[in-house]
């Protein structure tokens, strides 16, 4: 079987996937993967690739400079202006990471927020694999799969008519 073969129809989250559903345990008993991060993976499913790299991207770097203001003892610096910036343009991806780590430890926030960047990146550089293959790049998200409209796209026409 040719690699082309195997490779035709590439599911680029199956990587999320394998996070998501790895319920192993090590030689103690404690989980191989942490729910928090298993939930992080879950949450990126059906996120665009370059989307979900540069949204993560965006938070951790926020959330790092916030950790070093703080650290510093300064007050609204870099990291806080950015990270409102983020919460004010309410990216839906981003709102949901937001929300799943807003009351996680700063410095383990940033820790998860890495981890999760380097995933999806390598979940990115599969496209170019599928291309030296010479195979098409194509990846749905779940966006682009809804077969009708949902609560945010009739809450956009609300507020775009009235």
């Amino acid at each position: 079987m040719k690699v082309q073969d195997m490779m035709r129809g590439y599911d680029y989250d199956l990587p999320l996937y394998d996070v998501l559903n790895n319920s192993g345990t090590n030689e103690n008993g404690d989980p191989e993967i942490s729910t928090d991060r298993r939930v992080l993976a879950g949450a990126t499913i059906g996120i665009g690739l370059d989307v979900a790299y540069f949204a993560i991207t965006e938070m951790q770097e926020a959330f790092t400079a916030l950790a070093s203001e703080t650290s510093n003892g300064m007050g609204r610096g870099e990291g806080h202006k950015d990270l409102e910036e983020i919460l004010r343009d309410k990216s839906p991806f981003q709102m949901r990471l937001w929300y799943l780590l807003y009351d996680t430890p700063i410095e383990q926030a940033i820790t998860e927020l890495a981890w999760l960047q380097s995933l999806t990146y390598r979940r990115g550089r599969m496209c170019m694999v599928m291309r030296e293959q010479k195979l098409a790049v194509i990846y749905a998200t779940n966006a682009q799969l809804c077969e009708s409209l949902t609560a945010a796209q009739i809450m956009a026409n609300v507020t775009t008519e009235g």
